[in-house]
């Protein structure tokens, strides 16, 4: 798996992003380092997750995906989890969840 650190401008207001045919996440390099070490994490268990599903045929509602990133995330990382919390509370960040919500991704 590969790990690529990018400017807030690739993926702005995300926080990270995983590719699993790229076998690849993507992590802002603006974001405190614990944040990112958190990040990390989330998106690891994104790319393994991913392809054990695939493995077996199946897909999974992305919200329920996301809960089981978040709780794996914290158990690895929970002050880094925390902080990336209280960061997503921010309009731009409330945005994209209900963007997501309402778009079905």
């Amino acid at each position: 798996m590969k790990i690529k650190y990018v400017s807030k401008k690739k993926l702005y207001p995300a926080f990270g992003q995983a590719i699993l045919k790229a076998n690849t996440i993507y992590i802002r390099k603006d974001l405190p380092k614990i944040v990112q070490k958190y990040l990390y994490w989330h998106e690891t268990f994104h790319i393994r997750d991913g392809k054990r599903l695939k493995k077996k045929g199946k897909n999974e509602h992305w919200v329920c995906s996301e809960i089981k990133a978040n709780i794996y995330g914290f158990l690895k990382q929970p002050l880094g989890a925390t902080i990336t919390l209280l960061m997503s509370l921010t309009p731009s960040r409330l945005k994209l969840y209900y963007r997501r919500f309402k778009e079905g991704w």
